[in-house]
């Protein structure tokens, strides 16, 4: 079971934990009380249950708080267990600031196609050699999937003008919720980008969805039970970074019947029940 010391792994694609996140209650009070061995043990947890990134998301911070939240955060994770972190931010500036918290190269997370984000994130990342996710939208998210690919095109541009290409960039190309007016249609497209990106760009770029996107309660109605199958079929279109809550047993179930679909393990009847 999740959190018991038996890791999942689905064949090469990466599993990027997005437990450690300032949207859960219990890291909130965490990180407000600095409660170190709380996020510890939640990253050994995650590294046992087969996390490979870890992103870290703080949420909102006063920029009076950034410095010190960061500190603690990126000192704690990095002490805690070896995976690679994703620093989370929406501000270049503060993602930069986080930066200089590490000792071991992160990842970027993230850039957009606004030109506000996109070209100091992309500095950034190629100052210091380091990879970074970059979301196929604006200041709002296209519905269809031809434009995403119109600013998956522009963010490869700009990308490979400063030097960066094939895996140090890393497209999104934004889950939205499922129960959201027009949420199916939505999803279809993720999954026709996920197929699209390496037949239009060479080198590609490596693909990742937020899973956690797609069934948020934000979105007034209940869709947990879709992120398994949606997670199966983001993976038969080509996803190679998966950020999810690494320990849902449900989640965990369809990564094990996935690996037997791909000969890569055995079914046994009881690992599912």
């Amino acid at each position: 079971m999740p959190g018991s010391g038996q890791a999942i792994k689905l064949g090469p694609m990466i599993l990027a934990a997005d437990n450690i996140t300032a949207s859960r209650p219990s890291l909130r009070r965490a990180l407000r009380e600095r409660d170190g061995g709380f996020i510890a043990d939640l990253c050994r947890r995650l590294a046992a249950a087969g996390a490979d990134w870890l992103d870290l998301n703080p949420g909102y911070l006063s920029p009076a708080a950034r410095a010190e939240t960061w500190r603690f955060l990126v000192g704690t994770a990095e002490a805690a267990c070896d995976l690679t972190l994703m620093l989370d931010a929406a501000e270049p500036a503060e993602l930069e600031l986080a930066l200089g918290f590490c000792t071991r190269p992160p990842v970027l997370n993230m850039a957009t196609a606004q030109e506000a984000r996109l070209g100091p994130v992309l500095d950034l990342a190629a100052h210091h050699g380091l990879s970074l996710v970059a979301a196929a939208m604006t200041a709002s998210v296209p519905a269809s999937s031809e434009e995403r690919l119109a600013l998956a095109a522009l963010i490869v541009q700009e990308a490979a003008r400063r030097g960066i290409s094939g895996q140090r960039l890393i497209i999104d190309p934004m889950v939205m919720p499922l129960a959201l007016p027009g949420g199916e249609a939505q999803a279809a497209a993720v999954l026709q980008v996920l197929r699209a990106l390496p037949q239009v760009f060479d080198p590609p770029p490596v693909r990742l969805i937020a899973l956690s996107n797609l069934t948020t309660a934000t979105a007034g109605a209940r869709a947990s039970f879709a992120a398994g199958p949606f997670l199966a079929a983001a993976w038969g279109a080509g996803l190679e970074v998966a950020l999810l809550d690494v320990l849902d047993p449900a989640l965990h179930k369809m990564l094990r019947l996935l690996n037997v679909f791909a000969g890569r393990g055995v079914f046994a009847p009881g690992e599912f029940v």
